[in-house]
């Protein structure tokens, strides 16, 4: 019983640090138009912008931020 109990455990451990190792960033527009880059998935009242499954790393999202701010319907200001 004890082996059944420590071996959930640890998957369970591993599983979750996985998932915190997979997390993606996002470039998000608010409802007032604000663009950002955000760890994790938009919330209430937030679009993501560019690629909608997110991005690998920051870097990439802020670069993808970078293109997208100069368009003014998608973006009036961008939030650091």
């Amino acid at each position: 019983m004890r082996k059944g109990v420590v071996a959930s455990l640890v998957a369970f451990g591993l599983a979750t640090t996985s998932a915190m190792a997979a997390e993606k960033y996002f470039v998000t527009v608010d409802t007032v138009g604000n663009c950002s880059v955000l760890e994790g998935p938009p919330s209430a009242g937030q679009t993501a912008l560019g690629q909608t499954g997110g991005y690998d790393s920051k870097d990439a999202a802020e670069t993808a931020l970078k293109e997208i701010r100069g368009d003014a319907p998608k973006c009036k200001g961008v939030v650091e």
